[in-house]
Protein backbone atom coordinates (compact mmCIF):
# COMPACT_ATOMS: atom_id res chain seq x y z
CA UNK A 1 0.00 0.00 0.00
CA UNK A 2 1.33 3.43 -0.94
CA UNK A 3 1.79 5.75 2.04
CA UNK A 4 -0.08 9.01 1.42
CA UNK A 5 0.99 12.17 3.20
CA UNK A 6 -1.64 13.95 5.26
CA UNK A 7 -1.96 17.65 6.08
CA UNK A 8 -0.89 17.04 9.68
CA UNK A 9 2.18 15.08 8.62
CA UNK A 10 3.26 17.64 6.05
CA UNK A 11 2.97 20.55 8.46
CA UNK A 12 4.42 18.71 11.45
CA UNK A 13 1.27 18.44 13.57
CA UNK A 14 1.74 15.59 16.03
CA UNK A 15 -1.77 15.44 17.49
CA UNK A 16 -4.29 12.89 16.22
CA UNK A 17 -7.14 14.91 17.70
CA UNK A 18 -7.12 18.11 15.66
CA UNK A 19 -10.33 20.07 15.19
CA UNK A 20 -9.88 20.01 11.42
CA UNK A 21 -10.33 17.02 9.13
CA UNK A 22 -6.87 15.68 8.39
CA UNK A 23 -6.99 15.70 4.57
CA UNK A 24 -4.52 14.21 2.12
CA UNK A 25 -2.01 16.44 0.35
CA UNK A 26 -1.94 14.84 -3.12
CA UNK A 27 -5.31 13.12 -3.29
CA UNK A 28 -8.92 13.93 -2.51
CA UNK A 29 -10.36 12.25 0.57
CA UNK A 30 -13.74 10.61 0.00
CA UNK A 31 -15.37 12.76 2.64
CA UNK A 32 -17.99 15.47 2.42
CA UNK A 33 -19.28 18.55 4.22
CA UNK A 34 -22.52 17.20 5.63
CA UNK A 35 -25.48 19.62 5.90
CA UNK A 36 -27.13 17.43 8.54
CA UNK A 37 -24.13 17.87 10.82
CA UNK A 38 -24.36 21.62 10.23
CA UNK A 39 -28.07 21.76 11.07
CA UNK A 40 -27.61 19.56 14.13
CA UNK A 41 -24.81 21.64 15.66
CA UNK A 42 -26.19 25.17 15.70
CA UNK A 43 -24.76 25.72 19.17
CA UNK A 44 -21.37 25.84 17.43
CA UNK A 45 -20.59 29.25 15.90
CA UNK A 46 -19.05 27.88 12.68
CA UNK A 47 -21.98 25.54 12.07
CA UNK A 48 -24.44 28.35 12.82
CA UNK A 49 -22.74 30.71 10.37
CA UNK A 50 -22.71 28.03 7.66
CA UNK A 51 -26.37 27.21 8.27
CA UNK A 52 -27.44 30.86 8.01
CA UNK A 53 -25.28 31.39 4.93
CA UNK A 54 -26.44 28.28 3.06
CA UNK A 55 -30.08 29.02 3.89
CA UNK A 56 -29.72 32.55 2.53
CA UNK A 57 -28.12 31.17 -0.64
CA UNK A 58 -30.90 28.64 -1.22
CA UNK A 59 -33.62 31.19 -0.47
CA UNK A 60 -32.14 33.53 -3.08
CA UNK A 61 -31.74 30.74 -5.60
CA UNK A 62 -35.27 29.43 -5.11
CA UNK A 63 -37.17 32.71 -4.79
CA UNK A 64 -35.30 34.77 -7.38
CA UNK A 65 -34.52 32.21 -10.06
CA UNK A 66 -36.13 28.78 -9.56
CA UNK A 67 -39.75 29.68 -8.84
CA UNK A 68 -39.80 32.30 -11.63
CA UNK A 69 -37.99 29.81 -13.92
CA UNK A 70 -35.34 32.44 -14.77
CA UNK A 71 -32.93 29.82 -16.05
CA UNK A 72 -30.40 32.08 -17.75
CA UNK A 73 -29.80 34.28 -14.72
CA UNK A 74 -30.10 31.29 -12.43
CA UNK A 75 -27.25 29.54 -14.23
CA UNK A 76 -25.18 32.73 -14.03
CA UNK A 77 -25.80 32.79 -10.29
CA UNK A 78 -24.78 29.12 -9.98
CA UNK A 79 -21.75 29.58 -12.23
CA UNK A 80 -19.89 30.97 -9.21
CA UNK A 81 -19.94 27.50 -7.71
CA UNK A 82 -16.57 26.76 -9.23
CA UNK A 83 -13.82 24.30 -8.43
CA UNK A 84 -13.35 23.57 -4.74
CA UNK A 85 -10.10 21.65 -5.03
CA UNK A 86 -8.55 23.56 -2.13
CA UNK A 87 -10.59 21.38 0.27
CA UNK A 88 -9.19 18.06 -1.05
CA UNK A 89 -12.60 16.43 -0.54
CA UNK A 90 -14.84 14.38 -2.81
CA UNK A 91 -14.62 11.51 -5.26
CA UNK A 92 -11.70 12.73 -7.42
CA UNK A 93 -8.70 10.96 -5.88
CA UNK A 94 -6.19 12.89 -7.97
CA UNK A 95 -7.62 16.23 -6.80
CA UNK A 96 -8.60 17.39 -10.26
CA UNK A 97 -12.32 17.60 -9.68
CA UNK A 98 -14.27 20.35 -11.37
CA UNK A 99 -16.54 21.29 -8.51
CA UNK A 100 -19.96 22.31 -9.74
CA UNK A 101 -19.08 23.41 -13.27
CA UNK A 102 -21.53 24.41 -16.00
CA UNK A 103 -23.13 20.98 -16.39
CA UNK A 104 -23.64 20.54 -12.67
CA UNK A 105 -25.05 24.06 -12.42
CA UNK A 106 -27.68 22.99 -14.94
CA UNK A 107 -28.36 19.84 -12.95
CA UNK A 108 -28.86 21.80 -9.74
CA UNK A 109 -31.15 24.36 -11.37
CA UNK A 110 -33.23 21.79 -13.26
CA UNK A 111 -33.42 19.46 -10.25
CA UNK A 112 -34.77 22.20 -8.00
CA UNK A 113 -37.12 23.45 -10.72
CA UNK A 114 -38.63 19.98 -11.11
CA UNK A 115 -39.17 19.48 -7.39
CA UNK A 116 -42.79 19.83 -6.25
CA UNK A 117 -41.90 21.37 -2.90
CA UNK A 118 -39.76 24.06 -4.53
CA UNK A 119 -42.47 24.82 -7.08
CA UNK A 120 -44.94 25.33 -4.25
CA UNK A 121 -42.53 27.66 -2.46
CA UNK A 122 -42.42 25.40 0.60
CA UNK A 123 -39.57 26.64 2.76
CA UNK A 124 -38.05 23.27 3.72
CA UNK A 125 -36.13 23.41 0.43
CA UNK A 126 -34.29 26.48 1.70
CA UNK A 127 -32.36 24.20 4.05
CA UNK A 128 -29.41 22.31 2.61
CA UNK A 129 -30.03 19.03 4.45
CA UNK A 130 -33.60 18.86 3.12
CA UNK A 131 -32.42 19.60 -0.42
CA UNK A 132 -29.90 16.76 -0.11
CA UNK A 133 -32.61 14.40 1.10
CA UNK A 134 -35.51 15.34 -1.17
CA UNK A 135 -34.25 16.76 -4.47
CA UNK A 136 -33.43 14.20 -7.11
CA UNK A 137 -30.19 14.98 -8.93
CA UNK A 138 -28.51 16.74 -6.01
CA UNK A 139 -26.24 14.29 -4.28
CA UNK A 140 -23.75 14.36 -1.46
CA UNK A 141 -20.85 15.53 -3.65
CA UNK A 142 -22.83 18.39 -5.24
CA UNK A 143 -24.13 19.59 -1.89
CA UNK A 144 -20.69 19.41 -0.29
CA UNK A 145 -19.19 21.41 -3.18
CA UNK A 146 -21.98 23.97 -2.89
CA UNK A 147 -21.40 24.46 0.83
CA UNK A 148 -17.64 24.68 0.24
CA UNK A 149 -18.12 27.52 -2.24
CA UNK A 150 -20.88 29.42 -0.47
CA UNK A 151 -19.13 29.29 2.93
CA UNK A 152 -15.53 29.60 1.69
CA UNK A 153 -14.75 32.67 3.81
CA UNK A 154 -16.10 31.05 6.99
CA UNK A 155 -13.95 27.97 6.46
CA UNK A 156 -10.96 30.09 5.41
CA UNK A 157 -11.13 31.88 8.77
CA UNK A 158 -11.33 28.52 10.56
CA UNK A 159 -8.27 27.39 8.59
CA UNK A 160 -6.35 30.52 9.53
CA UNK A 161 -7.11 29.96 13.21
CA UNK A 162 -5.87 26.37 12.93
CA UNK A 163 -2.67 27.64 11.30
CA UNK A 164 -2.14 30.09 14.14
CA UNK A 165 -2.68 27.31 16.65
CA UNK A 166 -0.15 24.97 15.01
CA UNK A 167 2.30 27.64 13.80
CA UNK A 168 1.76 26.96 10.08
CA UNK A 169 2.92 29.54 7.52
CA UNK A 170 0.18 31.29 5.55
CA UNK A 171 0.06 33.47 2.44
CA UNK A 172 -2.34 36.17 1.27
CA UNK A 173 -4.94 34.61 -1.00
CA UNK A 174 -8.02 35.99 -2.75
CA UNK A 175 -11.16 33.89 -2.41
CA UNK A 176 -14.77 34.16 -3.59
CA UNK A 177 -17.83 33.41 -1.47
CA UNK A 178 -21.54 34.17 -1.21
CA UNK A 179 -22.38 37.18 0.96
CA UNK A 180 -25.84 36.81 2.44
CA UNK A 181 -26.26 40.49 3.39
CA UNK A 182 -25.97 41.62 -0.25
CA UNK A 183 -27.15 38.31 -1.75
CA UNK A 184 -24.20 38.50 -4.13
CA UNK A 185 -20.93 36.73 -4.80
CA UNK A 186 -17.99 38.76 -3.55
CA UNK A 187 -14.27 38.26 -3.06
CA UNK A 188 -11.72 39.22 -0.44
CA UNK A 189 -8.17 38.51 0.64
CA UNK A 190 -7.52 35.97 3.40
CA UNK A 191 -4.48 34.22 4.84
CA UNK A 192 -4.21 30.52 3.96
CA UNK A 193 -1.60 27.74 3.96
CA UNK A 194 -0.25 26.63 0.58
CA UNK A 195 1.06 23.40 -0.92
CA UNK A 196 2.84 23.33 -4.26
CA UNK A 197 1.60 26.81 -5.05
CA UNK A 198 -2.06 26.11 -4.28
CA UNK A 199 -4.03 27.19 -1.22
CA UNK A 200 -5.62 24.79 1.24
CA UNK A 201 -8.86 25.23 3.19
CA UNK A 202 -9.69 22.99 6.13
CA UNK A 203 -13.08 21.86 7.43
CA UNK A 204 -14.01 21.09 11.05
CA UNK A 205 -14.04 17.32 11.36
CA UNK A 206 -17.40 17.25 13.17
CA UNK A 207 -19.08 18.77 10.09
CA UNK A 208 -17.97 15.96 7.76
CA UNK A 209 -19.19 12.48 6.89
CA UNK A 210 -18.17 9.66 4.63
CA UNK A 211 -20.33 8.37 1.82
CA UNK A 212 -23.89 8.32 3.09
CA UNK A 213 -27.18 7.84 1.24
CA UNK A 214 -29.80 9.63 3.29
CA UNK A 215 -32.59 8.47 0.99
CA UNK A 216 -32.09 4.93 2.26
CA UNK A 217 -31.93 6.05 5.87
CA UNK A 218 -35.11 8.14 5.60
CA UNK A 219 -36.98 5.23 4.01
CA UNK A 220 -35.95 2.98 6.89
CA UNK A 221 -36.87 5.67 9.41
CA UNK A 222 -40.35 6.06 7.92
CA UNK A 223 -40.84 2.28 7.80
CA UNK A 224 -39.74 1.91 11.42
CA UNK A 225 -41.58 4.83 12.98
CA UNK A 226 -44.63 5.52 10.83
CA UNK A 227 -45.56 2.80 8.33
CA UNK A 228 -45.11 0.00 10.86
CA UNK A 229 -47.51 1.70 13.30
CA UNK A 230 -50.07 2.32 10.56
CA UNK A 231 -49.88 -1.33 9.49
CA UNK A 232 -50.20 -2.62 13.06
CA UNK A 233 -53.28 -0.48 13.81
CA UNK A 234 -54.88 -1.20 10.43
CA UNK A 235 -54.63 2.33 9.04
CA UNK A 236 -52.82 0.89 6.03
CA UNK A 237 -54.65 -1.95 4.33
CA UNK A 238 -52.13 -4.70 3.53
CA UNK A 239 -54.77 -7.05 2.09
CA UNK A 240 -53.90 -9.72 4.64
CA UNK A 241 -50.23 -9.78 3.70
CA UNK A 242 -48.67 -11.62 6.66
CA UNK A 243 -45.13 -10.72 5.55
CA UNK A 244 -45.43 -7.41 7.39
CA UNK A 245 -46.51 -8.63 10.85
CA UNK A 246 -45.10 -11.34 13.06
CA UNK A 247 -47.43 -12.65 15.76
CA UNK A 248 -45.61 -13.88 18.87
CA UNK A 249 -46.70 -16.80 21.03
CA UNK A 250 -48.33 -14.49 23.57
CA UNK A 251 -50.42 -12.91 20.82
CA UNK A 252 -48.36 -9.75 20.58
CA UNK A 253 -47.98 -8.48 17.05
CA UNK A 254 -44.64 -7.08 15.88
CA UNK A 255 -43.96 -5.27 12.62
CA UNK A 256 -41.33 -6.78 10.30
CA UNK A 257 -39.51 -3.57 9.42
CA UNK A 258 -37.25 -5.10 6.77
CA UNK A 259 -40.20 -6.39 4.74
CA UNK A 260 -42.15 -3.15 5.18
CA UNK A 261 -39.18 -1.12 3.99
CA UNK A 262 -38.55 -3.41 1.00
CA UNK A 263 -42.18 -3.11 -0.08
CA UNK A 264 -42.94 0.56 0.60
CA UNK A 265 -39.57 2.27 0.09
CA UNK A 266 -39.65 5.20 -2.34
CA UNK A 267 -37.06 6.69 -4.70
CA UNK A 268 -35.71 10.12 -3.83
CA UNK A 269 -38.12 12.15 -5.95
CA UNK A 270 -41.14 10.48 -4.32
CA UNK A 271 -40.09 10.95 -0.69
CA UNK A 272 -42.18 14.13 -0.78
CA UNK A 273 -45.24 11.87 -0.33
CA UNK A 274 -43.94 10.80 3.07
CA UNK A 275 -43.18 14.41 4.01
CA UNK A 276 -46.79 15.34 3.26
CA UNK A 277 -48.36 12.24 4.86
CA UNK A 278 -46.29 12.32 8.03
CA UNK A 279 -46.16 15.86 9.34
CA UNK A 280 -43.05 16.46 11.41
CA UNK A 281 -41.13 13.51 9.98
CA UNK A 282 -38.37 15.75 8.57
CA UNK A 283 -37.61 17.23 12.00
CA UNK A 284 -37.86 13.82 13.63
CA UNK A 285 -35.49 12.38 11.03
CA UNK A 286 -33.02 15.20 11.61
CA UNK A 287 -32.96 14.28 15.31
CA UNK A 288 -32.59 10.62 14.33
CA UNK A 289 -29.54 11.46 12.19
CA UNK A 290 -27.96 13.29 15.12
CA UNK A 291 -28.25 10.27 17.40
CA UNK A 292 -27.48 7.54 14.84
CA UNK A 293 -25.00 8.90 12.26
CA UNK A 294 -21.91 10.56 13.62
CA UNK A 295 -19.22 12.52 11.81
CA UNK A 296 -16.00 10.92 10.58
CA UNK A 297 -13.79 9.50 13.32
CA UNK A 298 -10.13 8.53 13.20
CA UNK A 299 -10.85 4.86 12.39
CA UNK A 300 -12.99 5.87 9.42
CA UNK A 301 -10.26 8.26 8.28
CA UNK A 302 -7.68 5.48 8.30
CA UNK A 303 -9.99 3.41 6.09
CA UNK A 304 -10.37 6.32 3.68
CA UNK A 305 -6.61 6.88 3.51
CA UNK A 306 -6.22 3.25 2.49
CA UNK A 307 -8.99 3.52 -0.09
CA UNK A 308 -7.39 6.62 -1.64
CA UNK A 309 -4.06 4.84 -2.05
Amino acid sequence: MIKLETFNEHFGIKSNATEHLNILMENDLEAFIDPYHIANNLDNMIAKKMYIRSKSFLETLNRTFIISNDRNNGLKFLSHLGEANEYHLGYSHNNKGKGIGHTKAEIIFDSLRANKLVKAGITVTNEAHNVLLLVKGIGQDNMSDTLANVCRDILAEFTFQQCLKYNIDVEETRIEYYEHSSKKWVSKKVMLPHYKGKCIILVPQFLTSGQRIYTNHYNWFISSNYLSKDILDGTINTDGNDNFINELKDGTKKAIIKNINNHYRKPKHKLIEYVKNYNGSLIDFQDYVKSHYSSIDIDKLIQLYGKAS
